[in-house]
């Protein structure tokens, strides 16, 4: 005999859950179990996994579900509170799977009831009835509605639902028993064994688990706390028994022996595995599902594809019907064809060439291609691609290989802004029923997971964040704590406080536990399927938190089951090369066409030689502008190269430095055999491309590229014995070739080494031709171009103010908003751009329409008072007319700007304004008007003279005023309160916080920011720290001020305080923020200078004399807020040098210590204030 858990739940029961579905797997082929089912609450994210684990193994999976059924109807309109039962939902067979991701899908798409997370997707029973073929039913936990009834005492109730569920799935229903300690499993099994003898119904015997083993049973309830927000010492909490783990038969055996018969166990234990035998194969795996596109009569979709490719290559070789198309393309144009044709995914290329068709055609801005599509020459033919795979030296079976039968993945960048077009034509082409967005989910990283245990422990924050700040991250990825207390753990600290500290000990033990499981879910940010029938026959489907409706399955696993998914990203450059040339068409009358430009253009060059990168795609991150700086890229090649060398891999292996010596002639280029020369010589003799090693092994060793595909595959990861197969293939193949065996040997090894950092060089030209798009209008048209990045970046204020900056070392000066001048988006005016109105806060969409609209019509408006009589109220309210006010777009409208004397002004013309209003509405006029008007005065434009005006005020002072402004833009405009310090600060803090990402973690420096934003936090100890957001004059960043420091602090730490920070740099995941260490108020620190020879200042006797006094007037290690810069004043002759000493010379008191140097000889004073007069 054996066991078959039916009842579990892995962590796809999110946050109920701590199985891992491959450990649950593990351990049930460990306990000998011939299946396992997975029936987590509601949903089904997981059947798919499952069967890809089970798959090749001697268990059986079964797909099931945890359902909640109610008794009225989930569309009733008026929702009652209905208790919501639990019941296991079984699929036996493909019936019954599609009937269970019927009833899935309908439970969550119209049956959600209750709030955040006590939210169920339920089912009612007439539903279930509905969709009962193929199912297999039982009764679940204490949940369920028989073991309700029983508990309420209503034994008859029980036997009427059992019943009706018996008359409904027959054989195919049980009545669970269950035994988690508790009183009331006892009073339910006892009357459930009743209930099976007097109808005939068979029992299962299950365990409710919801973790592998015992020793899971602390981290599953922190799990739960995790889900309820409580701490593990809470008394009044969710918790369970302790029992809910995958049981043995035996130990199952011994569950019941104090209440039920031994042979009624028996016969529920030998029921599971009858259960499990019911199980037929689902059989829905790697059946390739397109949709149904709408093929033209006379055509199949090979010959229809056939048809429009060749017109398409026509087209891009600009050939007329009849001639010949050269050999090079036709041929390759064949070959794809008849592959394409051979793995049946004509219908595929049809669809993707049908929506990129619709897009063109509306003037959605479509990228150059994506990934590997772009080594198709069908691809670019049909105009899903724009890069010529022949000139480019591209691979069709990179992407497509006939020796690797998978469904091509062709993902397509649009612009931002209209890529909810294109998903929208899909939807309506081929049925709302048929496509959805489809779902991710957000797994416990070890720095994450360190975290929540901690809170639920109620570790302190601050003992959380530091622990947690040792784990290094990796390409985006955290180290697991397995590693970081292993014996090669990359950071030592955390073993020895994981090996030294209990507390520290138990912590990493339970987080280690829940590691990696699901906390929540969320949508794929491109990723969209689309299939032949409606989609809730095959794959569970649900909405997300804004109602869009998704997949339960995962990408990977909706591939699996051969749907058709593609992936539709929103890229904003391509929004933003589509905004400059429309900005270069309103000012110029031509369109420039972004994939007919010259492709050796010296400005553009010379614009990458020498760094100005802002705004560049894919070049804008600090390290890659030195690296381009020295590159000096002179071809679209050499930036494709860089694009594939920028990565963790190749930056490791020092291969760019290599790159630019060979390009410049400083290192030699070498070839290990004639060969290679034409595969390399683009770059320089080093393989960057994964295409160069499949051409290696197909010219040297006479591999088909189908061949070479797969070894290139195999060495990038490293399947050992494959590479040692292939090793004897390719030194045979290469000696057949004239190449001695030792060489070939050698490169094998070489190409073993670089296949693990070699590059797609279709996705890196492809992005290549991006990149030098945007640095070719930006190198021709650099106003039109940073006008359309300031559009596009308009949401984020931090980044505009560093592009304004960019601006502004370029000769470019942006200017303040104005109603009678801007328009939506920033726009070139002459060399100048002006602000547009659409990054003004509390502006509609619609308000700056009419009023562009009515300047248009009407002329520009004179004064406040004839703005608010033409635009209506309605359009344009009080708030709207506020933040134009006080971010300056009205200055032109008062003399002198006078902002407080148009805020005085408003709410007298607002009544005024409206008064006029209601007056040509009902046909008068208005007293006051038709004193001093005709008689028709109603229709008449205002007289403005007779406009209200309130007495005069004096204007907003100057730092309130820019208040305003930066409260309504997100930064200052007219000016910023850093440019009222004098030059020598600049001296302070040679770095400005635009430039941190190019500080290396744990660097020490100094800034002159601002507080822009100051927020108090008080630790689980009780102790006081604070958040703030720094800003200066070329950008932002976050900064943390620990409790320690905070203590002695605060008095300087207010929103708007001007500050002399010095601190350390904190590189966080992908973020970087300052640990603040100390800080002094700008407004009244003054200098200390030391005026020096220049033959002094390089004296090592005058510098050691310096040290030691300056030495004496240090501040103590806890004195804060106190610190008085030291710098040099270097003389020679009669020029002048500023040297600014290390933060560790700062002196408590500049006047002490000025008296101290002058004492020993040296000439020193107390300079003036930072703050210029």
């Amino acid at each position: 005999m054996a066991f078959v858990p039916l009842h579990n739940h892995s962590d796809y029961s999110l946050l109920d859950g701590a199985s891992q579905l491959p450990s649950m797997v593990e351990r049930a082929r460990e306990l000998g179990m011939p299946a396992i089912a997975l029936t987590d609450h509601g949903v089904m994210y997981g059947a798919i996994e499952l069967l890809k684990l089970c798959k090749g193994t001697d268990l059986k999976p079964i797909i099931g579900n945890e359902m909640y059924v109610i008794n009225g109807s989930i569309d009733d309109p008026q929702q009652k509170k209905e208790k919501r039962y639990h019941l296991v939902v079984l699929a036996k067979n493909a019936t019954g799977y599609r009937n269970l991701v019927k009833l899935t899908s309908i439970s969550h798409l119209r049956g959600m009831r209750g709030r955040g997370i006590f939210s169920r997707a339920c089912i009612d029973k007439q539903l279930l009835k509905q969709h009962s073929e193929g199912l297999i039913i039982a009764t679940a936990c204490l949940g369920g509605e028989i073991a309700q009834a029983i508990l309420r005492g209503r034994p008859e109730v029980a036997r009427d639902v059992a019943r009706w569920y018996q008359e409904v799935f027959g054989d195919d229903y049980y009545l669970e028993i269950q035994d988690h300690g508790s009183p009331e499993d006892r009073i339910v099994n006892v009357e459930i064994v009743r209930i099976a003898k007097e109808l005939g119904i068979q029992l299962v015997a299950t365990n409710d688990a919801h973790y592998l083993s015992k020793q899971d049973v602390e981290a599953h309830d922190a799990l739960l706390c995790v889900l309820t927000g409580k701490l593990i010492s809470d008394e009044k909490r969710l918790r369970y028994t302790g029992t809910e783990y995958i049981k043995t038969e035996e130990e199952m055996r011994r569950l019941f022996v104090d209440h039920l018969e031994p042979e009624v166990v028996e016969e529920a234990i030998r029921n599971t595995v009858c259960v499990a035998e019911k199980v037929e194969d689902y059989d829905i795996l790697g059946k390739y599902q397109m949709p149904r596109f709408p093929i033209p009569e006379g055509h199949t979709s090979v010959t229809y594809l056939r048809e429009v490719t060749e017109q398409g290559l026509r087209d891009r070789l600009e050939l007329a019907s009849e001639a010949p198309i050269d050999p090079a393309y036709a041929d390759r144009m064949a070959h794809e064809l008849k592959i394409m044709e051979q793995m049946g995914f004509p219908t595929y290329f049809l669809v993707v060439w049908d929506y990129i068709r619709f897009a063109r055609e509306q003037s959605i801005p479509v990228g150059p291609g994506r990934g590997s599509a772009a080594g198709s020459l069908v691809a670019y033919a049909l105009g899903i691609t724009n890069i010529d795979p022949v000139s480019n030296g591209l691979l069709f079976e990179r992407f497509l290989n006939p020796e690797r039968k998978s469904m091509p993945d062709i993902d397509t960048d649009f612009c931002i802004e209209r890529r909810g077009e294109v998903i929208d034509y899909v939807t309506e082409r081929y049925g709302e029923d048929k496509v959805a967005q489809i779902i991710t989910f957000n797994r416990m990283t070890s720095k994450a997971v360190l975290k929540d245990v901690a809170r639920v422990l109620d570790i302190p924050y601050g003992d959380a964040d530091r622990l947690a700040k040792l784990i290094p991250v990796v390409r985006g990825k955290p180290a697991k704590l397995k590693a970081m207390i292993g014996a090669e753990s990359p950071n030592p600290e955390f073993r020895e406080k994981y090996e030294g500290d209990p507390v520290v000990k138990r912590w990493v033990d339970m987080a280690m536990r829940i590691e990696g499981t699901n906390k929540t879910f969320g949508v794929h940010a491109a990723g969209v399927v689309i299939a032949a029938d409606p989609l809730d026959e095959l794959v569970p489907l649900q909405r997300n938190n804004d109602g869009q409706v998704i997949t339960q399955y995962f990408m990977e696993d909706v591939e699996s089951m051969g749907l058709l998914k593609m992936d539709f990203l929103g890229l904003k450059n391509l929004t933003m090369i589509d905004k400059t040339l429309e900005l270069v068409e309103v000012s110029s009358g031509t369109r420039v066409d972004p994939d007919r430009l010259p492709p050796q253009d010296p400005e553009t060059f010379a614009l990458l030689a020498r760094g100005d990168l802002e705004g560049i795609f894919q070049l804008e991150s600090s390290g890659m502008r030195q690296i381009v700086r020295d590159l000096k890229p002179s071809s679209l090649e050499d930036i494709s190269s860089i694009l594939a060398l920028y990565r963790p891999g190749p930056l490791d292996a020092g291969l760019i430095p290599k790159f630019i010596n060979r390009k410049h002639g400083r290192e030699a280029i070498d070839f290990a055999h004639k060969i290679l020369e034409p595969i390399l010589s683009e770059t320089y003799g080093i393989m960057v491309y994964q295409e160069q090693i499949m051409r290696i092994a197909q010219d040297l060793a006479g591999y088909s590229l189908g061949q070479a595909d797969l070894l290139r595959r195999a060495m990038g990861k490293k399947k050992v014995a494959e590479m040692q197969k292939h090793r004897g293939i390719f030194v045979k193949g290469a000696a057949e070739r004239g190449v001695d065996e030792k060489v070939s040997d050698e490169l094998f090894d070489q190409m073993v080494l670089f296949a693990e950092y070699c590059f797609n060089k279709s996705h890196s030209t492809a992005y290549g031709a991006v990149t030098y798009q945007t640095a070719y209008l930006k190198a021709h048209y650099p106003v039109a171009y940073m006008a359309a990045l300031l559009t596009v970046n308009a949401g984020a204020s931090d980044k505009v103010q560093r592009y304004i900056s960019n601006c502004n070392a370029m000769g470019i000066e942006v200017l303040p908003p104005d109603v009678n001048a801007s328009r939506i988006d920033f726009t070139p005016t002459g060399e100048r751009i002006l602000f547009g109105l659409s990054a003004v806060r509390n502006l509609g969409d619609g308000a700056i329409r009419k009023l562009i609209a009515s300047r248009e019509s009407d002329g520009p408006f004179q004064c406040l008072a004839d703005l608010c009589d033409r635009i209506p109220s309605s359009v344009l309210n009080r708030r709207g007319l506020e933040s134009l006010i006080h971010c300056g777009a009205m200055d032109a409208l008062q003399p002198d700007g006078n902002r407080a004397q148009l805020m005085a002004d408003l709410d007298l013309l607002l009544d005024w304004a409206s008064s006029r209003a209601k007056d040509r509405d009902s046909g008068q006029g208005n007293l006051f008007d038709l004193m001093a008007a005709p008689a028709d005065a109603a229709d008449a434009p205002a007289d403005l003279s007779l406009a209200p005006k309130a007495a005069p005020v004096a204007d907003y002072p100057p730092t309130e005023k820019l208040r305003l402004e930066k409260d309504l833009v997100g930064f200052y405009l007219s000016d910023h309160p850093l440019k009222q310090l004098s030059p020598s600060a600049s001296l302070l803090a040679p770095i400005g916080l635009g430039s941190l990402e190019e500080q290396a973690d744990k660097a020490k420096v100094s800034a002159i920011a601002m507080i822009s934003e100051f927020r108090q936090v008080t630790t689980r100890k009780g102790d006081r720290m604070a958040i703030l957001q720094l800003e200066d004059l070329t950008g932002s960043c976050e900064a943390v001020v620990f409790p320690k420091s905070y203590a002695r602090l605060s008095d300087h730490l207010m929103a708007e305080a001007r500050l002399l920070i010095w601190a350390g740099v904190d590189r966080r995941d992908d973020r970087v923020q300052l640990i603040v260490d100390d800080c002094r108020a700008v407004d009244d620190l003054t200098l200390l200078v030391v005026e020096l020879p220049v033959d002094q200042a390089s004296d090592i006797a005058v510098q050691h004399k310096l040290r030691e006094c300056l030495q004496q007037h240090r501040p103590d290690r806890e004195e804060l807020g106190v610190r008085v810069p030291v710098v040099a004043e270097v003389r020679q002759g009669p020029s002048v040098r500023y040297v600014r000493l290390g933060p560790q010379f700062c002196v408590r008191d500049a006047v002490s210590a000025a008296e101290s140097l002058q004492a020993m000889a040296f000439s020193a004073r107390c300079s003036g204030r930072l703050v210029a007069a």
